[in-house]
């Protein structure tokens, strides 16, 4: 009998899938490090993949962080560049200038010189991201995330929100990505911690977009097959952040 697979999970087509890796730069063709899943999931579990294999000022500010923050974390949830995206600007006026804002944001906070623990690359953030989401590990997979410190003097300087007309605070879109982050993580571990995970490698949709200093990729997708050989992808986290040599998520925003 034939198994279906989940609506949230897409069938590829075409070409061997391309998988973002080694340089910042550009994505090369990887040979699937597939294992023995077995069966197919079963009646009732949770799908094959991974498995087997004032006042109204402030709510219009929070309105429309809500809205904006709903692109990549460079982009903030890992869709396509929230620069592509078609919407009406909107400005929000701040009683603040954004270089006030981010001094402020950044009191109490030390300036990075660089990316610190994530990977060396994109495959190996992923492995590292499926083996402690497997195992329900969250300080490890905090770990594998922007720090505050991060943020502040990697990120959010590269960010269309530091400018009309979606100028918005450092404070605010931190608070935005952190809470976007932490639903995202907490539906993947209820999901998936506990099981035993297999993967394939990485797809990204395109080689990614200088960001600052680095590179950034979003849309990027976990791949699997199921036992009848179907390769299929699910996205578990958001954008990836390359920053000389090292590798970092920006958030866990998902697709689950």
């Amino acid at each position: 009998m034939t198994k279906s697979i989940p609506a949230r999970i897409r069938s590829l087509r075409g070409p061997s899938p391309a998988v973002c890796g080694g340089s910042a730069r550009g994505c090369s063709r990887q040979a699937g490090r597939l294992v023995d899943v077995g069966a197919a999931g079963s009646p009732g579990r949770r799908g094959p993949f991974l498995r087997s294999v004032g006042v109204l000022l402030v709510v219009a500010v929070v309105g429309v962080a809500a809205t904006a923050c709903d692109g990549p974390e460079g982009q903030m949830g890992g869709g396509e560049p929230i620069a592509q995206r078609e919407r009406q600007p909107v400005h929000v006026d701040s009683v603040f200038p954004i270089q006030e804002e981010v001094r402020r944001f950044r009191i109490g906070l030390s300036e990075p010189s660089g990316l610190t623990g994530g990977a060396s690359s994109a495959e190996e953030l992923t492995d590292t991201f499926i083996r402690r989401l497997s195992a329900g590990d969250t300080l490890g997979l905090a770990e594998l995330a922007l720090t505050r410190e991060e943020f502040a003097w990697l990120y959010y300087l590269h960010t269309i929100y530091t400018s009309p007309p979606y100028e918005l605070s450092p404070a605010l879109v931190w608070f935005q990505l952190q809470n976007r982050s932490s639903r995202g993580l907490n539906r993947a571990l209820q999901r998936y911690a506990g099981e035993e995970l297999h993967h394939s490698g990485l797809r990204c949709p395109d080689q990614g977009e200088a960001f600052g200093e680095g590179w950034i990729h979003h849309g990027c997708a976990v791949l699997g097959r199921l036992p009848d050989g179907t390769e299929v992808e699910e996205r578990l986290f958001g954008s990836i952040l390359a920053l000389d040599g090292r590798y970092k998520l920006v958030g866990f925003s998902n697709e689950l």
